[in-house]
Parts: C-alpha cells; structure tokens; sequence
C-alpha cells in the first residue's frame, strides 16, 4: 500500500437499497487499509452506525421526479448545491476513486468527480440500469452490476459492464452455509414475512387472509414472522390471533440474518438487497414485486430468482388472498419442492461480491490503474 492513493469515496443515500451495498464494500476496503468516505443526503444519517471508522459526509439532494413543479426546482437547486459541496470535499480528500451506488443522493458526488476527472465506478443493484445510473453512466470507468445480464437503454453501457454480485453484510455471509432442512410433516412451519425497509401494506392486506385459508393441517403448524407498517401492526396481529396462528408482528426486526436462517419460506418484496440476502442464506422465497418501481425493476430482479428455480412470482394485482392461499399451500405441502428452491438459491447467491467490487475499485490505485485507452475497466 506504501507510496499510493488510499483515499476512497463512496456515494449512497436514500433507502437501505443503495446504502447496505456501499457498508459492504466499506467493510471490504477498510480491512484492506483503505480511507473511506461516505457522501450521503440527509436519511443517509440513519445508517451512520453500519459504517464504522468511515468518515460520514452530509452532501445537499433531491429528487426531481417527486413533488410537483415547486418541488423540482428545488431539487434541482439542492443538487447542484450538492454537486459544488461534494466537488470542494473531493478536492481536499483526492481520492483515486468514488464509488455511486444510484439514487439521486449519490448524483452531486459522482458527478462532482466527473468534472474533476477522478475516476468513477457505478454499482448497479438492480437488474436494470437505473435513471441516475443512466444518466452518469457515460462519465463511468466501470459498472458493477449485481445480474449477470443488466439491462440499460444505453447500448455503450454494456461495453462498461463488470459482473461483481450485489454486497451484503458480514452477518449475513457467515450464513452462507448454513444448510436448509425443509419442514418435516408434523414439524412447525417458519414463515418470514418483509416488505422490504418501508413494510408494504398490501402483504399486510393479503398474507394473514391467505394463511388463515389454508388447510388446517398447515394452519395449524405456522409459525409467522411479520413485518408490517406500524399503522397495520394491531389489525394483523388481531387477524392472527383469532386465527390461532402463532405469530410475532414489528415494524422493524434487527435480526433478520437470524430470521432468515430460521425461515422455510420467506415472502417478500424483491428489491436487489432483499434478494441479494435471500440466495446468500439460499431460502426458497414467493416474490411480490412493488407495481410501481422505477422501469419496473422489482419484476425483472425478480423474474431472474424465478427463472433459476429459486422463487415463485405473483404480481401485485394477481396477489389476492386466492392466489396467495393457493401458491402457498402447494409450496408448504411439497417439502422436497421448497428443498430444490433453497439449494437453487444458494447457486444464485454470489457470496464474494464484496471483494469482487474491492477488486474492481482499486484497479483504479495510482500504482494498480491498468484501464485501457477507452477508459473500459481491464478484465
């Protein structure tokens, strides 16, 4: 390490999506002796403890796709207050990349390091590029991307595309092999139950309809974990209750590696972390993909755990308590099925992903940089 750069920023915010990726990769660079520094938008403060001895960097945002034409102006002022913010920051630290993790929290650093010609690498979770993404992608040394095949609108981004998988936390990797013992015949059922770093109603209005109508000799072996909005919290646990069904409901679990070493099943949104997490533990999953993510991006990272054998799929507007009921009772019923999707899982699960974008990251060291003319990472 003596006589180079070690300096590196990386550039997150929002929703866990975009930050559990970047703690990943902070982990990995700073047990390799890197300095790592975390630009980030205000919400990016509520993960400031995921990020041990880096340094937090509050830089302005905003999001021009919400808030009417009032509210774009504003982002769009705030961003660029971000952009001039992150460039003076990027000036004193110097360091030999930054890294974007998309969102529009990470759009001033990465376009500050742009302008000042350090080089940038984008982390794409999902599997399609997204907007941010896209619009700095041609300023990219490199895109990591979390699919094998990512989808863009922009045929030139392909050239730029470096397969790394997408990072999850140290916790969740030392469950990597921790096997899966399918529900014997008259043994409890471990269900988990995430919508993902928000909760989402509609598992909240679908889940415990679909349980209770469930054959009793199911029913009767159930045991729910659930996420749920704190605002549907009494309603289903009531729903559970008068169902006899054994069930712990939260707002928010802390132990979710734990969970999901315990979980036959887990029903899910499939947002890129939450599937990362699922094929890295290897758990068989029923995906029900948000209707309204941009490019619709929960669908296609979700048709990916499908295609491999590692999921089942109901879109929202299919998602009633019918067709819940009756996916799940088919899946519960046929434990060597829910064995094949489990063992399927853990072929998706890319369990150096981490190391993988580390590796990517520090080509760009002074003393490692060895990218080609066209600035396309060398493979």
């Amino acid at each position: 390490m003596t006589g180079i750069c070690k300096n590196v920023v990386l550039a997150s915010g929002g929703t866990g999506g975009h930050i559990f990726p970047a703690r990943a990769l902070a982990e990995e660079l700073t047990s390799r002796g890197f300095s790592v520094t975390l630009m980030t938008d205000g919400r990016g403060t509520r993960y400031e403890e995921l990020f041990p001895g880096v340094d937090v960097m509050i830089v302005k945002s905003g999001s021009p796709s919400i808030g009417g034409p009032i509210g774009k102006v504003r982002a769009i002022l705030s961003l660029a207050a971000g952009f001039f913010e992150a460039r003076a920051a990027l000036r004193k630290l110097q360091p030999f990349a930054v890294v974007g993790f998309g969102g529009y929290p990470s759009m001033p650093p990465a376009a500050a390091a742009a302008s000042l010609k350090i080089p940038l690498v984008l982390h794409e979770q999902n599997a399609v590029l997204g907007r941010v993404n896209r619009l700095l992608s041609r300023y990219a040394r490199a895109i990591a991307t979390s699919f094998a095949r990512t989808e863009s609108r922009n045929e030139a981004d392909h050239e730029k595309m470096v397969f790394t998988g997408n990072p999850v936390r140290r916790a969740i990797l030392a469950l990597a092999n921790s096997g899966y013992a399918a529900p014997n015949s008259d043994a409890p059922i471990r269900l988990l139950i995430l919508g993902g770093s928000q909760g989402a109603t509609v598992l909240s209005d679908v889940v415990p309809g679909a349980l209770v109508a469930l054959p009793e000799d199911l029913r009767a072996r159930l045991d729910v974990t659930q996420q749920c909005r704190p605002e549907d919290i009494d309603r289903v646990t009531a729903l559970y209750r008068e169902a006899g069904i054994k069930a712990m409901i939260s707002s928010f679990f802390e132990n979710v590696d734990e969970l999901l070493k315990g979980c036959h099943l887990a029903i899910t949104r499939s947002g890129a972390s939450t599937l990362a997490e699922l094929t890295v533990v290897g758990r068989p999953s029923l995906l029900v993909p948000f209707k309204h993510a941009m490019d619709d991006h929960q669908r296609k990272n979700a048709e990916n755990a499908v295609g491999r054998g590692a999921a089942r799929l109901i879109l929202q507007d299919d998602f009633t308590i019918e067709s819940a009921s009756q996916d799940l009772a088919q899946l519960l019923s046929h434990p060597n099925v829910l064995k094949k999707m489990a063992a399927a899982a853990s072929e998706i699960g890319e369990l150096k992903a981490a190391e993988k974008l580390a590796d990517l990251v520090v080509r760009f060291a002074p003393a490692n940089n060895d990218t080609n003319s066209n600035g396309k990472a060398a493979a």
